[in-house]
């Protein structure tokens, strides 16, 4: 059995589901780390914020709270989601490379890909879901010519 040739849109599509998946998992890893940050320098910073309350000077660590909430405030509320996109995403990006490998075959898959992608992109919202849009568009042009090659079709 011969393996079929990995296309440029092939490729495209797993380096975009790659991206769309980074983009997924990234904000809520990095607020949960901020999180993380703004209680331990809390604590360390506790003996000398008591020290400087009884001087009558009052400190914060606001720097910390500005740079938190300006990142993506709805990601931190929802890592479920966030994490169920990402795996939707990953499936969908499966469900492509399966169907890709026997073109004539696996036509489930084929049609699965797509819904699972567009799932992710609902789940997401509209900016995030702009990431995997073009992996979305070639999962359907994949029904249409289901090897991929799009630089091979006759007109």
């Amino acid at each position: 059995m011969r393996n079929p040739p990995v296309t440029p849109a092939l490729v495209l599509l797993v380096a975009d589901i790659a991206v769309g998946v980074a983009c997924v998992l990234l904000p809520p890893l990095v607020m949960g780390f901020l999180a993380l940050l703004k209680d331990i320098f809390g604590v360390l910073i506790l003996p000398f914020s008591f020290l400087f309350g009884l001087a009558g000077w009052s400190s914060d660590m606001s720097s910390l709270e500005t740079m938190q909430g300006g990142l993506v405030p709805d990601m931190m509320a929802h890592p479920f989601r966030a994490a169920s996109a990402a795996a939707l995403l990953v499936v969908g990006g499966a469900c492509s490379l399966m169907a890709c490998g026997t073109p004539d075959g696996a036509r489930m898959e084929r049609n699965l890909a797509p819904v699972f992608t567009f799932a992710a992109m609902v789940l997401v919202g509209f900016d995030p879901g702009l990431v995997v849009l073009p992996a979305f568009i070639l999962q359907l042009l994949a029904l249409r010519y289901p090897a991929m090659d799009f630089l091979k079709i006759r007109r």
